[in-house]
Order: C-alpha cells, then sequence, then structure tokens
C-alpha cells in the first residue's frame, strides 16, 4: 500500500518526467534525492529562493532537483562542483541547516542498469549515506542573495544575441 511520502514522490517523478522527457534511473535517484534533502530538513513543500543545492554530477538528477527542490542555475540556487559523484548538498538559507546526500558506491556504479521503479522503491539507507556538509562561503552566499534581475556590479547589463533563426548555430552541429 502506499502511505502520504510515496504518493509525493510518484508525483514528483511523474512531474519531472514531463519536465525531463522520458524516464531513466539518474532521474529517478534525482526525485529521491529531493524527498530525502525535504525529510532531513524536515520541510515539505519550500518556497522558491529558500533551498540552494550544490550538486557534483550534471546528468538526469539535475532536472529533478530543478523541480523537486525549485533550485535553479539561473537563480544560482543550484550549484554546480564537477567532481563527477553523485553527491548533492542542499542548504535550508532560513533555518540554517544542510544535508549532504551521497549515493552508495554501488549505487552509483550501476545507477545506469537500473530500472527507475527500483530506485524509486529501495530503502533510503540502501541507496544513499550521508555525510556533513560543509558550510557555504561568504562568495557563495553573496551570489545566491542576489536576485536574477540584479547583474553582478562588474558584469554590465546587456540584452540577449540570441537570434529567431537556428542558422547560426549549424556551424556547431556535427554532421556539418
Amino acid at each position: 500500500m502506499f502511505n502520504s511520502r510515496s504518493r509525493n514522490l510518484r508525483r514528483l517523478y511523474e512531474d519531472c518526467v514531463r519536465f525531463h522527457g522520458q524516464s531513466c534511473p539518474l532521474l529517478a535517484l534525482g526525485v529521491r534525492v529531493c524527498g530525502t534533502a525535504l525529510e532531513k530538513l524536515s520541510l515539505e513543500d519550500p518556497p522558491h529562493g529558500r533551498l540552494v543545492c550544490v550538486t557534483e554530477f550534471d546528468g538526469c538528477c539535475v532536472d529533478a532537483i530543478q523541480i523537486g527542490l525549485h533550485c535553479t542555475a539561473g537563480t544560482k540556487h543550484l550549484l554546480y562542483y564537477k567532481t563527477g559523484k553523485l553527491i548533492f548538498t542542499v542548504y535550508d538559507l532560513e533555518a540554517g541547516t544542510s544535508v549532504r546526500v551521497c549515493a552508495r558506491k554501488e549505487i552509483a556504479d550501476t545507477i545506469r542498469d537500473r530500472d527507475p521503479e527500483e530506485i524509486l522503491a529501495m530503502d533510503e539507507d540502501a541507496l544513499f549515506t550521508f555525510e556533513q556538509a560543509h558550510p557555504l562561503t561568504s562568495r557563495t552566499l553573496a551570489k545566491v542573495a542576489r536576485t536574477c534581475t540584479s547583474p553582478a556590479p562588474s558584469i554590465p547589463h546587456r540584452t540577449s544575441g540570441v537570434q529567431d533563426c537556428p542558422d547560426q548555430f549549424r556551424r556547431f552541429d556535427a554532421q556539418n
């Protein structure tokens, strides 16, 4: 029988699949990271801007982080430090608490071969270990504190140079 928590995870996973475009095990793992982080931080559905997530992996799981934790790169609430490890540190800016969620080695090594449903159903302790999070630096907090309409003082405000026609990008295609 489904409990409230599993129904919420299922609903979040379905939302993430719509956003991501397909079901995959890394997306399922991202959903589990969201559920676990929210539980450890004693939150249900935090407002945008309350959480910051530092991800060390740049795969499909990050799409789930954007949906489930309301953390996006544009608002500087989704930060990426490239280590290639399935580690996610989530900071609650309001409460001053944090959690560092690490996929177990055996999960990380076999994640691409697993079924998403298996990941969604696994026990939290079979998926993750937890470590103490390093505090955010004052420089990072300053970045996070800027709103999306406030550019950094050293960066002049400019309008986008993107054009409607994709012809400008054809030179980057591998086929040409």
